[in-house]
């Protein structure tokens, strides 16, 4: 009888399915709105001087953690890039960290970020994104406003960037 491979496909199949959906099993996230957002992500995103035209688009790898942190790693060069936002030197910049909150009222996410700028090897000041995060009906795709403010060691403003993101589920 060829019903029992068949049957034994689909009895796989059904014990299978479960082990590869998003549970707190599996991914330690409950099943909540909030958490939709948990998980890594391809992120790209534009900006510019705000009210201005945005520069080449940015790329990272983003983390949203259950709980509300975050961590963005960028394809920024490690060996740096020169004279950025008219400050000579070699411009490094560290992994982001930040965290996320979920507004139920609204079904938006908004994110706040921070990494540290370095010139030519010595500290230099900070960077802080803000972003507000639309998730896709599917949950795959995330987009929305940025902000960017960079400040120097002193605490005086650098620059300041606007644009947006646009992020797909890895």
């Amino acid at each position: 009888m060829n019903l029992r491979p068949s049957l034994l496909a689909a009895c796989l199949a059904a014990a299978i399915a479960p082990a590869f959906a998003g549970s707190p099993t599996t991914t330690g996230a409950l099943a909540t709105p909030a958490n939709r957002i948990v998980g890594a992500w391809s992120n790209v995103a534009m900006v510019g001087p705000c009210g201005g035209v945005a520069g080449a688009p940015l790329r990272q790898t983003l983390l949203f953690h259950a709980g509300g942190t975050f961590l963005d790693n960028s394809l920024f060069p490690p060996q740096g890039l020169p004279n950025l936002n008219g400050i000579a030197g070699t411009h490094q910049r560290s992994i982001g960290v930040g965290t996320w909150h979920y507004d139920p009222l609204t079904g938006q996410y908004a994110l706040d970020q921070r990494f540290d700028w370095f010139v030519n090897n010595q500290y230099h000041g900070y960077q802080v994104v803000t972003r507000s995060i639309l998730l896709s009906t599917d949950g795959n795709n995330a987009t929305g406003p940025v902000r960017a403010t960079r400040y120097a060691a002193n605490g005086a403003i650098v620059a300041e960037l606007c644009g947006s993101a646009s992020s797909t589920r890895l």
